[in-house]
């Protein structure tokens, strides 16, 4: 039986030889492609992991000895954390619900507003990048509106002239300057998860009849809720870690937060094995916060 001769078309061999160009130069690229990763990932080393490395292992020395050849290893410091200290890390995570919870009262309509009825969003965009400046800034110059010859302090001689006495720094400004920091995070991402709302679904709700407050009750907020619990997370993250704000703006009780009391240990005492301990704790609680924070918000900020 005669075999069966095969004819080979210019066409096919112009698709095979395009096909071994295109894996030959996939090749070449490759190398190209990690060189260029490279100095994200040696930066991210040196300058992420390594400190993160060198802050554990001195979290587990004890007092200043990490500095002498030999030093002397201990689990104290967090457990030290978590009694001597837990009444400070308590009065970090209570001024940091507040001042989210600020946030989130606020920041769903503000959040509204600016999607639905706002026409220049970008130009209000804009300004509110100002407060993510730093808490620094917002904490100080908050510390000098407030003093007697500042821009309220008028405000607040009046009130106190006629029998209201407004405590001028005390818990209620450290969760003002808090939430102000920490606003535009909140508005961004639950303007993010209504910006992927039909309009329609709300016009829908009320050719049926609901309320306003229905629409908001049984539309708007659990469509919008990954949004709403991102903004919460990444408020929660950010404010956790607060160091300016009780300084500048609060009383004893708030000065009690953790933040403050890590420097205080680590540069006032020198302990660096418990300011360490506590840095790492804030660092884990932050972490944590900020990775749920991102997986619940991929589906409110994908466009």
């Amino acid at each position: 039986m005669a075999e069966r001769e095969t004819t080979v078309t210019p066409f096919q061999i112009g698709r095979v030889a395009e096909t071994g160009t295109r894996a030959l130069l996939l090749s070449q690229t490759r190398v190209p492609v990690f060189l260029l990763l490279a100095p994200a990932l040696v930066i991210t080393l040196i300058f992420l992991i390594v400190p993160v490395l060198f802050l554990l292992f001195i979290s587990f020395t004890a007092g200043r000895s990490f500095l002498q050849d030999v030093p002397t290893f201990t689990v104290g410091n967090y457990t030290s954390v978590f009694t001597d200290y837990l009444e400070n890390l308590r009065e970090s995570v209570t001024l940091a619900l507040l001042a989210t919870f600020v946030d989130l009262v606020f920041g769903f309509p503000f959040a509204y507003i600016l999607i639905r009825k706002v026409g220049y969003r970008d130009l209000v965009r804009a300004f509110m990048i100002f407060p993510m400046f730093g808490a620094l800034y917002i904490a100080f110059g908050l510390r000098f509106l407030l003093l007697s010859n500042g821009m309220f302090g008028p405000i607040i001689k009046a009130l106190n002239g006629i029998g209201i006495q407004v405590p001028i720094y005390g818990l209620h400004s450290v969760i003002f300057a808090m939430a102000i920091f920490t606003f535009p995070f909140m508005v961004m991402n639950i303007g993010a998860a209504l910006s992927n709302i039909d309009p329609q679904l709300e016009e829908a709700a009320e050719c049926l009849g609901a309320k306003k407050w229905q629409t908001l009750v049984r539309v708007l907020l659990p469509l919008s809720a990954p949004g709403i619990l991102a903004g919460v997370l990444m408020c929660f993250g950010w404010n956790i870690g607060a160091f300016a704000e009780p300084v500048f703006l609060g009383g004893v009780a708030e000065q009690r937060a953790i933040a403050w009391t890590m420097y205080q240990r680590g540069i006032i005492n020198f302990d660096f094995g418990l300011a360490s301990a506590m840095g790492i704790v804030l660092m884990a609680i932050a972490f944590g916060v900020t990775y749920f924070s991102l997986r619940f918000s991929r589906g409110a900020l994908a466009d």
